[in-house]
């Protein structure tokens, strides 16, 4: 944004938290598309300008890091979700999710074809990649994930086999939020490795995966910014 254009709240145009991850960000334009695009309402082309804006803001990481740095300034507030525990968080913009179609596509697999994870980690090497800034290196963070989880319905319990809910298997699928801490002066490329089998929660029978393995990179040392 360029000194003496009016500053803008992207993320109050578009509707979303000032912490929303970039798939929120995309789907939120997505629904916001069908709505105003100008093939669609061309009376609303003026606000269709503006929603493209914020999208192409908030969507591209440093852009939004720039764009984040002068919000913050303006509302003169602090993120809350910066520190947990004294712990820097790390925000989705910065966590690559591997097991991709994107990135499975990119190591040549045929997505016609079945293969199983292990498969896929021979040749990708990792479930995800998280780049860390120089602070959180020195002093640790956390890492906030949401995985798939084998859930007991939470209509009927496991008690109905006739529920609508869950087909009368007692379980459903759910995104359970996963809390990983990164310690510190841990090593760019090295991977850590997380036993899910023994994140026990309330409700969830199990995680889909029985093992995560996150390889750790440091911003400084990647072309990513």
């Amino acid at each position: 944004m360029k000194n003496g254009d009016e500053f803008k709240d992207y993320y109050e145009i578009l509707g979303i938290e000032f912490e929303s991850s970039i798939d929120k960000i995309k789907s939120t334009f997505r629904q916001l598309a069908k709505k105003y695009h100008p093939d669609i309402n061309k009376e609303d082309e003026k606000d269709f300008k503006t929603i493209l804006e914020a999208y192409k803001i908030l969507s591209d990481p440093k852009l939004k890091e720039n764009y984040d740095k002068e919000y913050l300034s303006r509302k003169k507030i602090t993120y809350k979700v910066t520190s947990t525990d004294n712990k820097n968080v790390i925000p989705q913009s910065r966590i690559e999710y591997k097991i991709s179609l994107l990135n499975i596509s990119r190591a040549g697999f045929d997505l016609s074809k079945k293969f199983s994870r292990k498969d896929f980690l021979e040749e990708l090497g990792e479930d995800l990649v998280v780049y860390l800034k120089d602070n959180e290196i020195e002093e640790g963070a956390i890492l906030n994930i949401k995985l798939p989880a084998k859930a007991i319905c939470n209509v009927c319990f496991g008690s109905n086999r006739n529920c609508y809910r869950c087909d009368g298997t007692g379980y459903i699928t759910v995104m359970e939020e996963v809390k990983i801490e990164i310690p510190p002066k841990i090593k760019h490329l090295e991977i850590i490795n997380i036993d899910l089998t023994k994140r026990k929660r309330k409700g969830i029978q199990k995680f889909a995966l029985k093992e995560l393995k996150i390889r750790v990179k440091w911003l400084s040392l990647v072309d990513i910014e």
